[in-house]
Order: structure tokens, then sequence, then C-alpha cells
């Protein structure tokens, strides 16, 4: 039984719409509004002009689908309407109406010809035991096929279906899908799209075959579990009179300048002789492929033919690489791209992490940060560096081949050499026995962190460019606005001084060095066989991520040498709990499968209020840490930014400096928690602010 395909929120269907113009999605989201001749160099490779007239646009071939098995993926019913109007059956298709002047004997014959290229004897279908519609909706707005596709109005994320005015962009539109597919045809194109369709622009999201099917039993609306009783394409038989006619009709059509066809001669190149008229036109003239082109691709087109022998930079065609390939729909390069409003709350991971924990990386200056092989092996699936993202990272086959080499030419520069790093003192930096421990949130190798589980620091000098790394630890923030990854070299400078004397670079250096040829473990990971766990704060501060009773999952807590201690909330952006005497026992955040909400081992707790609407709208940028180990908590409101530092004061108190700038914001909510002494020191002047808190 079929309920028949779901349709998605009426604000991005007025976008994805019944459109007759042929849809490129990097040309919609960057190029619409003001066409240009980077917008049309984008369509002439993706509307396929440069397989018809030749000239090397430098992005990756745009070829159509493998037409070898179409009538055994496809019904013959669904190609007969297609062929006879390719925008009708499938709004914004890239096909052009190559038969518009062919009668519907013509495109008969056409169908005729396809079937002929099928195998004499086609692999029976797989019997499909079971599907799970409910289980395919989820991997359809999890996995990331709504990076591309429309969102459906029956799944709800876990923050809620975004606004009707959050989606800035349309989205690939499907066919009539059950007019087209059975639910085998379908979960195969699903499961392996570059099978059918090699040229990439659909790729392959890996998955499981039962995912698979699972998702095209969603898509196709089919409500029962028994796949054996779902529709089944009708086995289709050409008549070979009809085939040998339109074969013809497919050669003097030149079908094979865009498809891979057995038995049809190569097209020739036909030259461009002007910048208008031919199949850009309103109205092409009879036998030239009609692409129903909107006013502002005919612009673009128009003013990338004027001058299409201009050169164009590495840059430029790195970022049309990635438009074309819809990376964009992900990732976010220069300032450009990255999910718009609406889409985010489908991408799911761990929010421990915060936004890295949920949205794949930004790739400004990729070319200089991975290591060409590391990204090479990353773009065929070798590596998968994030697995607590839920949203993967497609493979998209020989479409990428080139894109290494693209983007370190494109991001090429001049880079500083780090001096010779020293193996041990890396092993000593990385850890937490007077290191900058980095093990405390990072994984190394198979062990995990000691908090929250971020990215395996075992393979960062195999996979990492030494000369982007030195930048990302001096700024993280600079390089992924919304980490919580701290500086511990804020401005170059050492936090930490004890080690090689404070070198930035020998430091940076080091930790390359024990990672690249360093042998076991760095300092301070527990064995599981001791018995105690608590942590005691000893020279320096320790810094710590937890979850937390009456803080929830973004508790960062900071155990002084002196006895008094914090919780801060860097969701709220806010002290949260401060304590004297015993710091943490951390064996549950360390060990347990699902960390338990912990509380505080020592005594004197104060819980601190929350500030709600008054606090106005905080946004957590990370700490960074001085050279004695403390914190200094960094957050804007409403866009500006404010630092916020605590250290033990005299006889057990606790002193808080805040400080921003005046001219952007002339006060700043704060709240103090009830049953402690508060008292503005001297020191407080406007744009900073100091208090020293007691408490019995």
């Amino acid at each position: 039984m079929r309920r028949g395909l779901r349709f998605g929120f009426a604000a991005l269907l007025s976008l994805v719409g019944a459109r007759a113009e042929p849809w490129v999605a990097g040309f919609e989201r960057f190029h619409t509004a003001a066409p240009d001749a980077a917008g049309g160099r984008l369509l002439y490779n993706e509307l396929g002009c440069v397989n018809c007239h030749g000239g090397d646009t430098g992005l990756p071939p745009r070829r159509g689908p493998d037409l070898t098995t179409v009538t055994t993926r496809a019904s013959a019913d669904w190609l007969r309407a297609f062929l006879a109007d390719p925008a009708r059956q499938r709004s914004g298709t890239t096909m052009p109406h190559v038969l518009a002047n062919q009668d519907a004997a013509d495109v008969e014959a056409v169908v005729h010809y396809l079937g002929t290229l099928t195998p004499k004897k086609p692999a029976p279908p797989k019997k499909i035991a079971h599907l799970n519609a409910e289980l395919g909706k989820a991997h359809y707005h999890t996995k990331g096929c709504v990076a591309c596709h429309a969102p459906q109005a029956d799944y709800a994320p876990p923050d809620g279906r975004p606004a009707t005015g959050e989606f800035n962009y349309g989205a690939a539109a499907f066919p009539a899908l059950a007019e087209k597919y059975d639910v085998g045809t379908l979960a195969a194109v699903v499961r392996d799209p570059l099978a059918s369709r090699p040229d990439g622009r659909m790729p392959r999201i890996e998955m499981e075959e039962q995912d698979a099917l699972d998702i095209a039993a969603y898509l196709l609306g089919i409500a029962g579990s028994d796949g054996e009783v779902a529709p089944k394409l009708r086995p289709f038989t050409p008549n070979p009179a009809l085939a040998m006619r339109g074969r013809e009709i497919v050669t003097a059509a030149r079908c094979a300048a865009c498809h891979t066809l057995p038995s049809v001669p190569a097209v020739q190149l036909v030259a461009l002789q002007r910048n208008a008229g031919g199949c850009v036109d309103e109205q092409p003239a009879a036998g030239l492929p009609r692409f129903e082109l909107s006013a502002n691709q005919r612009t673009a087109l128009r003013g990338y033919l004027a001058d299409r022998t201009k050169a164009v930079t590495p840059a430029q065609t790195a970022t049309d690489t990635l438009k074309a390939l819809n990376c964009v729909a992900c990732h976010e390069r220069d300032g450009q791209g990255g999910p718009d409003a609406a889409r985010k709350p489908y991408f799911l991971g761990d929010h421990n992490l915060g936004d890295t924990g949920r949205f794949p990386p930004p790739l400004t200056a990729i070319g200089r940060k991975l290591q060409p092989e590391w990204l090479a092996q990353a773009l065929a699936g070798k590596r998968r560096e994030r697995p607590y993202l839920a949203t993967q990272m497609p493979l998209y086959g020989a479409a990428v081949a080139n894109l290494p080499a693209l983007v370190a030419a494109a991001d090429a520069r001049e880079e500083t050499a780090l001096p010779a790093g020293d193996v041990e003192a890396g092993r000593k930096l990385l850890g937490t026995l007077g290191g900058v421990s980095c093990i405390t949130c990072h994984r190394w190798g198979q062990r995990a962190s000691l908090g929250i589980q971020a990215l395996d620091l075992s393979t960062l000098a195999s996979r990492l460019q030494p000369g982007w790394l030195r930048e990302y630890l001096i700024t993280p923030a600079a390089h992924r606005p919304g980490t919580l990854m701290p500086s511990f070299w804020p401005e170059g400078k050492a936090a930490n001084r004890e080690i090689l004397g404070g070198d930035t670079d020998r430091q940076i250096a080091s930790i390359i060095a024990f990672a690249r040829d360093g042998k076991g473990l760095p300092e301070g990971f527990p064995t599981t066989t001791a018995r105690e766990f608590e942590l005691i704060p000893g020279a320096r501060p320790i810094v710590l991520r937890t979850f937390m009773a009456a803080i929830g999952t973004h508790a960062i807590l900071v155990g002084f040498p002196a006895g008094v201690h914090l919780a801060y909330d860097g969701r709220d952006c806010r002290p949260a709990l401060t304590w004297r005497g015993r710091f943490f026992d951390a064996y549950g955040t360390w060990f347990s499968r699902f960390a338990p909400f912990e509380k505080p081992l020592g005594e004197s707790i104060v819980a601190w209020p929350a500030l709600g609407e008054a606090g106005g709208a905080r946004k957590f940028e990370g700490y960074r840490l001085d050279a004695a180990g403390v914190p200094t908590f960094l957050f804007s409101v409403g866009g500006v930014p404010v630092a916020e530092r605590f250290e033990p004061g005299e006889n057990g108190s606790l002193q808080r400096t805040l400080t921003w700038n005046l001219e952007s914001m002339r006060s700043l909510p704060l709240a103090h928690p009830p049953g402690l002494t508060v008292q503005e020191s001297a020191g407080s002047t406007p744009g900073k602010l100091e208090f020293i808190y007691t408490w019995p």
C-alpha cells in the first residue's frame, strides 16, 4: 500500500516549486540575484554546454546518467513522459528538451532503443524481506539527504521544525518517484547513485542495503513492512524495428554528447559563432535543445560567452568546483556556503562539542590545512575523523580526482618552517601532568579522552600541515567560530612557560613530533585499575568539561589549588556553581558509557542564578588560558565580545573580572548569587567590572 510522496514545507516548496528553468544548486544560491560571468561559467559546465561546444571550464565534467540499464531501473511509462517534456516531468531538470520537434511516435521509438541497451538477461531483482518507512524517514532527514533535497513536514528534528522564513534557497526536486521506480530500483539509486550517475552530482552516502530500502520505502510512501507485496516495475520488451528508428533519432539529437551510448558514434563539437542566439535564445530555432532558461541564466551565460577565454584563478576554479558538486550545502569556504538556518536543525551529532559536534568543518584554506594524501583518502572514503557527526561525508567518485591539487594551488602561500621538535616534550604538552591537557577533550588513538570526545590527535602529523596547525592553535576561533577549543598560545605566547622555555614554535613542533614519532601515550591517562579518581589541583588549575547536575552538558569545571572552585555554564555563558574544599571525582566522566550528571565533591556549594532573557543574546566563544593556567571565558552579547575571568582571592574569596568594549555596549546584564557577600572592587571602570565574593 502506498500513501503517496510527502511534501515539504510550504516555504521551501515555493523555492523548489514547479520550475521550468534548470536548477543548478551553485548558481541559484550564489549567482541568481546578480548573474555574472562566473555564474555563466558554472551554467556552461553544469548544463552540458561544454559537451557540445567544447572549451575547458576547469570544472568536473557534467554528464548524463548511464542509460545502459535505464529500462530496468525506471518505468517505461515514466521515460515516455520525461522524454516528451523533461521540465514538466521533473521540475528543475538540467536535461534539455531535445525531442521538442519530434512526435509521440518518435519518443516511443527512443524508449524502445533504450530498451535494447539492457543486457539480454538482466539479474533478477533481489527479494525484499522487510521495509521500515519510519526508520527510512529518520535516515533521510539525518544522514545528509536534506542538505540537497527538501525536508518533509512529517519529520521534526530534536530542536524543532524550522520557521518558514528560514529557507534561503531551494532544493533538488524529486521526479514523481512512484511513477518512475519501485522500492528495489529506488533503493539501488539511493545506496549507490554513482553506479548510474558517475558524474558525482548525486554523491554516494555509504549505508547498509536495508537503510537504502527503508529510505526508498519512505520516499515512495509504502505503509506496509512486507517488501514482496510492494509494487514492482513491469518488464519492458523493446521492438527491434522501433529500436532501429530510435537509434537514428538519438544519433541525430546528439544525445551521445552527454550520455555514453554504445553503437552511437561520438558527436563532433559545434563551434560557437556568437555570444547570443542558439540555445540561449528564449525561442531556440527548430532542432536545437530547449533548456527553458530563466532571464538571469541567459544573462549569466551571455556574460561568460562574451569573454570565456579570460584566465580564471585557481582560487575561483576551486570555489566553482565546490559549487558544482554542491559541497557548499554542508561546508563553508571563505564565508560562503554551509547550511542555512532552516537546514541546521537536521544536522545532528554530539551537542557536547557545540557546533563542531554537529556541522561539517569549513573548507577555508583546506588546501594548506590537510596533507594532500590525507585529503585524497578522505575524498575516497578511507578516512572518517568525525564519527560523532550524523551527517556523513559522501563519495563523489572521479569528480573529485583533481580536487586535492586544485585546492592546494588555490590556498598555497609561503609557510614559515617550524623548528625541530622534542618528542618527549610533545608527550608532556599533550598530557595533563604539567602540559596543556589536550587529552582532556581529545581522543588518542583507541584511548578515549578524559572528557568530551573530540577529534583523535594521534593522527595530526599525517593529517594536518604544520603551518596551518600553528595558526589554528594560536587562534582557534578565527579558523572555526564557535569552537570550544581554547587557545593555549594566545597572541602567539605560550601559556605554559615551563616546557621548552615557553617557546611557542618549539612547543607546537614537539606536539607534531610526538604524534609522528612518539611511542605510547601522552602523560595523564589514568589506569582503569586505580580505585581513586579524585582530581586534586596541584601547581596549576585543573580545567575539565563534564556533565553536571543543575548545569547540563556544557559544564566547564575549574579547580584552583587554593581550594576555591567554579563550574561555568558554557551554554548560557555564566558562572553556575562555586564551592570550597575537594574538587571533583572524574570516574563517571572518564569511564561511564553514558556519563552521569555529576556533583562537586566539596562543601559550601553556592548556585548562581540563571540570567534568562535579561542576560541578552549570549554566544559562547570558548576560553583561553594564561601562563598560570587560569582560564578567561569568552562570549558575546548581541555580537559584542566579553571576557570573564575568575581567580581565588584572599581568605577563600573569589574574584571576578569582566571586560568589554564600552563603545559597543554601555552596560552588561549580571546576576549575583544570594547568600554571598558581593563587593565591587575599586578597579571597576566603565567597560570593566571587578567583584569579590565571600561566603561562609
